[in-house]
């Protein structure tokens, strides 16, 4: 679907908008939702279940069933049910259905007030034909972005004329281009407000191309020769914009985190001025997305993640400025997908996953036959599609032809497909055929892929995860591991997580750690049955969290691999027994195991601890400042950061300690600019020798 339609009702003064609902036809609410949503919203409509309440201001007040509907002027998405379903609900649908024919419309003068004396009715709906046929090219380049552009007319080229069918109707016109999904344009929405049942990536070309498709040739042949063929290089105006914004964010984010802050890094992103810098883009998008976060949920951001993120994408902006031609820097090569060429690939497990933001998903991993890492994702963002599940969709939606279920642990040729730089595989196109080689057999064929040695693979994966600006920061690796022995599961009622020390060849031991949600039984179960007379070998999954990094079980197996969040069916018992998760909890033997004393474990103290502890301190100091906000004012504090930024330069740490010294030193206006220079260096000095969670057995 699209961004939503837009209504717009202009009341007695220029700037006010209210909720219109003449040109929510039914054919657009079942664009944006579905058929049989639709119908039941209708049946509540008929029931006499719906009613309007009221209005506040130009916000449409409305009851289903029993539930409060508000309707605002804007994009459907922006409509707010109390039920708890997410997206657009069979509620919302019958509000709009209610107030769109109801005989008069009665918008409240004021905030609170119910109705007015004198009713208004709703203007004329617009000609949506003309609409379209009066957007400039610039329009639809700044709505979609100069790259959807050109997309759009290779695929507008490519579709036959006699495939091109629009239809005109006083509330929408739809498009059909081909074989590709119809486009449905309501009236008065905007090429923002446009629908389609195109996946996520494929939407913003389809759109304007099919806008392209209404204006005719005419006007896509002149578009075709103003648009450049490739993106162009990074404009010194729109770097300086981008810095300035991010200096404005050092002050407000952590402290205020205010909605116009984020508006205008959105409209930054969503002009066409960063296309030719996608790395910088994508940083931009996820600063105004925890801006969000925090404005909305203080518990869901992190402000010293928000703190790197502002130090990082600045560092950015000044690489860019002394280089705008780089291509890493840019990371135009890594962003856009390239055809991969027909491929061996073993799976190693798949992690179902939910963010803090509401998104969900399901991810698998893979690794080719010449070591290099892939990853395949099914996912929604928070409050869209809410029958996606998951857990259903990696068993039964196809992907490559075949499940991600069915990949996961399996070896197979992966033929027609794409990949972007960092081995992100895409979806929507290739085909997986599986190859008889058992899975052990086939990871052990990549040579340097089994690691039985922890030494080895600290120093693999802190060169994986070394910082660099030149690339977007590593969030994750997978890693097949060959452990010598098991310690004992255990609970951590602290960190509420499960931990289970592994051993390598040379008597090492690493902590894994086990995600403590509503699986964390069921991974136990399969964990805790695994013995040491014949390890098998255990996939897992290396990812940084801030200057360490976390090491998850994905699964484990021999010739065929067994998926920790896709467990195999439970043998059926007949007698009840206590829950295997509370007897691990009390250092309880396993069934079948004869009973010992069970090792205790503690964390090896991190190499270079002081100087990391001087690191950590004086970043706490930059953060406590930054939330401060506005011009960040504490000498107290100004004048710590000063004796610490001595003390890091005579521990041999010249350039953070220097870095320290300014900002304490540096004015008001200028502060902000010290304060992300100094995060970033500290933050990379973090960063630059990750830290794995080596533990050793207690006497």
């Amino acid at each position: 679907m699209g961004c939503g339609a837009y209504q717009v009702k202009r009341g007695k003064t220029e700037n006010s908008q209210r909720f219109d609902a003449a040109a929510l036809s039914d054919e657009v609410l079942e664009a944006a939702s579905s058929k049989g949503l639709l119908r039941r919203a209708r049946r509540d409509v008929e029931a006499g279940l719906v009613r309007l309440s009221g209005w506040d201001g130009g916000v449409a007040l409305a009851e289903a069933d029993g539930e409060s509907v508000r309707l605002t002027a804007g994009p459907l998405t922006a409509a707010h049910c109390s039920c708890p379903a997410t997206g657009l609900c069979r509620h919302i649908l019958a509000g709009i259905i209610f107030i769109r024919e109801a005989e008069e419309v009665r918008p409240a003068e004021e905030p609170g007030v119910a109705e007015t004396p004198e009713p208004i009715r709703a203007e004329a709906i617009p000609d949506p034909h003309a609409e379209i046929l009066s957007l400039e090219e610039d329009v639809i380049i700044r709505v979609f972005g100069r790259a959807a552009f050109i997309q759009a007319q290779t695929l507008l080229a490519a579709v036959e004329p006699g495939a091109i069918r629009i239809e005109t109707s006083p509330n929408a016109v739809r498009i059909a281009l081909g074989a590709h999904h119809q486009v449905l344009y309501p009236a008065g929405g905007g090429p923002a407000g446009m629908l389609s049942k195109a996946a996520t990536s494929q939407r913003a070309a389809l759109h304007a191309a099919a806008l392209l498709a209404v204006r005719g040739p005419g006007a896509t042949a002149a578009g075709a020769e103003q648009a450049p063929e490739e993106p162009g290089r990074a404009t010194s105006g729109t770097l300086e914009e981008a810095a300035a914004l991010l200096r404005d964010a050092a002050r407000q984010a952590l402290s205020k985190a205010p909605a116009g802050l984020e508006e205008r890094i959105g409209d930054l992103v969503l002009s066409s001025r960063t296309e030719a810098m996608p790395r910088l883009g994508g940083e931009l998008r996820t600063i105004a997305a925890m801006i969000r976060r925090r404005r909305e949920r203080l518990d869901a951001a992190d402000p010293a993640e928000l703190l790197v993120m502002l130090a990082r994408a600045y560092a950015l902006t000044e690489a860019l400025q002394a280089s705008p031609d780089e291509p890493l820097l840019a990371g135009a090569a890594a962003e856009a997908p390239q055809p991969l060429p027909a491929t061996e690939l073993v799976g190693c497990g798949l992690r179902l996953w939910q963010a803090d933001s509401g998104a969900r998903g399901v991810t698998g991993y893979y690794l080719s036959m010449d070591g290099r890492s892939f990853t395949a994702t099914l996912a929604r963002g928070a409050g869209s599609d809410p029958g996606f599940v998951p857990r259903h969709a990696a068993t039964a939606e196809p992907v490559f032809g075949r499940s991600l279920a069915a990949i996961a642990g399996c070896t197979f040729r992966l033929e027609g497909a794409s990949a972007t730089g960092d081995g992100r595989l895409q979806t929507g196109s290739g085909r997986a055929e599986p190859l008889a080689a058992g899975w052990s057999t086939a990871v052990q064929g990549i040579e340097g892929a089994v690691i039985d040695d922890w030494k080895q693979c600290a120093m693999r994966l802190s060169s994986a995860f070394r910082p660099k600006l030149a690339a977007p920061p590593r969030r994750a690796l997978p890693l097949i591991l060959r452990p010598a022995a098991f310690g004992s599961l255990r609970f951590d009622g602290v960190a509420q997580v499960g931990r289970w020390p592994v051993r390598d060849r040379e008597g090492a031991w690493l902590e894994l750690e086990i995600e403590g949600d509503e699986r964390l039984e069921a991974h136990f179960a399969l964990l805790g049955a695994i013995g040491d007379r014949q390890p098998p070998l255990l996939a897992i999954l290396a990812e940084a969290r801030g200057a360490d990094i976390v090491l998850s079980p994905l699964a484990f197996g021999t010739d065929s691999l067994t998926l920790l969040d896709l467990p195999p069916p439970a043998p059926t018992t007949t007698a009840q027994k206590p829950s295997l998760l509370s007897r691990l909890t009390k250092s309880l033997s396993l069934p079948g195991v004869p009973e010992r004393k069970p090792m205790r474990f503690e964390a090896l103290a991190r190499p270079q601890a002081a100087s990391q502890r001087l690191i950590s301190t004086a970043f706490d100091e930059i953060l406590a400042l930054a939330e401060l906000g506005g011009r960040m004012e504490d000498p107290e504090r100004l004048q710590r950061m000063q004796r610490l930024g001595r003390t890091l330069y005579e521990a041999g740490l010249a350039l953070p300690g220097r870095l320290l010294g300014q900002l304490a030193a540096a004015s008001g206006q200028t502060r902000a600019d010290r304060l992300l220079r100094a995060a970033y260096a500290l933050d990379l000095l973090a960063r630059i020798d990750p830290h794995l969670p080596f533990v050793r057995v207690l006497p």
